[in-house]
């Protein structure tokens, strides 16, 4: 396939909050989220988040959906003389989920959360999406990542390269409109403001991606797209 891969190789105005005995904060640029990983062992600054690492499984490809008309898709990828476009038809045995913006009151435990950023200097994150999908409760958190659904965290239909997973993990309650999180560091909590960048996941059909949408799917070891893996969908603004 010639696209340009987009591969796994590859604002509101920011709250702060610091509360007594809490030592890492997490705030979000875009939106009103504030993430607090509680221990009480640590007196000092935090230590640096280790480096990213791609879990092992297929790789995957992300695209912006130019053209959808009952499954048969043009998808694109780069723009001028350096885009590319890959024509593909979804089928009704295709698995797809699509992540729909979302509402606090939407959001019923336990469910999985995965806190999409980028990581600076500061050791703080830039927040640009909160990607909930129902759970059981009984989820494994020792991955890098607690997957949605089909091995997606979230991040794969993003247009930027350097997000990834910062805190993963099963919300388990929800008070007012803080949520309780277990992830395998901890228990951390997260308070959702107006504007908060949230997405809740849902099964989805070929007659869900339109036009404008964000598409990611993961490549087989020939590097062309397996659709038996499913795919996962961005809805376009709008």
């Amino acid at each position: 396939m010639a696209a340009t891969r987009a591969e796994n190789t590859a604002a509101s105005r920011p709250r702060w909050l610091l509360p007594a005995g809490l030592v890492v904060v997490f705030v979000a640029a875009l939106a009103g989220v504030v993430l607090f990983a509680r221990d009480a062992a640590e007196p000092d600054a935090p230590p640096a988040p280790g480096a990213f690492t791609v879990p092992p499984g297929p790789s995957w490809v992300s695209y912006d959906v130019e053209r959808a008309e009952g499954g048969s898709l043009r998808l694109v990828t780069g723009s001028g003389q350096q885009s590319n476009a890959l024509d593909l038809a979804i089928g009704p045995d295709t698995p797809a989920w699509i992540l729909e913006p979302a509402s606090l009151a939407e959001l019923r435990t336990p469910l999985v959360v995965n806190v999409i950023g980028i990581p600076n200097e500061v050791r703080n994150f830039t927040i640009r999406l909160l990607a909930f999908a129902p759970g059981t409760g009984g989820e494994d958190l020792a991955g890098e990542f607690v997957p949605l659904r089909g091995g997606f965290a979230g991040h794969e239909v993003s247009e930027d390269a350097r997000e990834r997973p910062v805190v993963s993990g099963v919300v388990e309650r929800f008070s007012g409109n803080t949520g309780y999180v277990r992830t395998q560091a901890g228990t951390l909590t997260i308070e959702l403001g107006d504007g908060a960048p949230v997405r809740l996941l849902r099964e989805a059909r070929a007659s869900d991606i339109r036009a404008g949408d964000r598409l990611a799917l993961f490549l087989g070891p020939d590097g062309r797209p397996d659709l038996s893996l499913g795919v996962l969908v961005l809805p376009g603004p709008g």
